[in-house]
């Protein structure tokens, strides 16, 4: 891939981000208010979501799961914008973005992808928060760039899961009803809407972009990746559900009081209560770094 073209690509979101560039474009969310939408330009198609926020405080990027899309969050951008920049994107082949040519879906592509998204905004330090199989993003990326992410957030992580490694090889045909399936015994303790929006972001999803997800989900990287990151950990999980493991010391596992695996949705005003208690430290630490420049 040319590294060059795409960061000169990249640079679109930026530019759009600063209300420099015409390149947005309004579209209705699963609540049904207009959003503004960016769409990032590079060598391997683009990728589509929100870049929002102004202030000092250290900049949030936030990445979907399996089937999944930046709709997820529209609660964590509402309130993190205040005060700090704050990105959500759809992963490639997920909602808005475009697919991804020659099949490259693997997880390392798609961390970079990450990263470049990451340079071309300059959210640099930046907190990363993952969801679902999107932790497994996330915890590789900041496994790979310890000193310029500042913590890390998982929501709901999942690794090991065998279920998701049977359905992943599974032929297309029958790929896209066991993956509805599989959601909807996840979904069990989801509000009736919260079920809808996840049905209908994964039917939009395209199968190699699924299948590699849930090749994620089966896979361990994500407890390697915490084991070798030496920053700030937290994990969102909701009351019953399984969090992957073995972690090391120092990570915080914070159950939620209720709701289901799409917290970020069921139980928005808790999970962004935990976010900005996280946040807070962090924020504060790194303010007295820069003044110590």
């Amino acid at each position: 891939m040319g590294h060059g073209r795409t960061r000169k690509g990249l640079a679109c979101l930026l530019a759009a981000a600063a209300g420099v560039l015409g390149c947005a474009a309004k579209t209705a969310p699963p609540h049904g208010e207009p959003t503004e939408e960016r769409r990032l330009a590079g060598d391997e198609g683009w990728l589509q979501g929100r870049a929002l926020g102004l202030g000092s405080a250290i900049p949030v990027a936030l990445i979907h799961g399996v089937g999944g899309d930046h709709h997820l969050f529209e609660s964590q951008l509402a309130d993190l914008r205040r005060g700090r920049r704050v990105l959500a994107f759809d992963q490639r082949g997920c909602g808005g973005s475009s697919d991804a040519p020659r099949s490259g879906y693997d997880l390392e592509t798609r961390v970079r992808d990450l990263s470049l998204v990451l340079d071309a905004l300059r959210y640099d330090p930046v907190v990363v928060v993952g969801h679902g199989t999107g932790g497994q993003v996330v915890a590789r990326y900041a496994e790979l760039n310890p000193v310029r992410v500042l913590g890390l957030v998982l929501i709901s992580p999942v690794s090991g899961n065998a279920e998701a490694g049977r359905i992943a090889n599974l032929p297309d045909a029958e790929l896209r009803t066991a993956v509805d399936n599989w959601l909807g015994t996840l979904l069990v303790q989801a509000s009736a809407a919260t079920q809808e929006q996840v049905l209908a972001s994964a039917n939009i999803a395209r199968v190699p972009a699924m299948r590699a997800m849930l090749r994620d989900a089966a896979g361990t990287d994500l407890i390697g990746s915490l084991a070798t990151y030496p920053g700030p950990v937290l994990v969102l999980a909701a009351p019953n559900e399984p969090v992957p493991g073995p972690l090391r010391d120092g990570v915080v596992v914070r159950r939620l009081s209720g709701g289901s695996r799409w917290s970020p949705i069921d139980q928005a005003a808790e999970v962004n209560e935990a976010l900005m208690q996280f946040l807070q430290p962090l924020d504060a630490e790194e303010l007295r770094r820069r003044r110590g420049r």
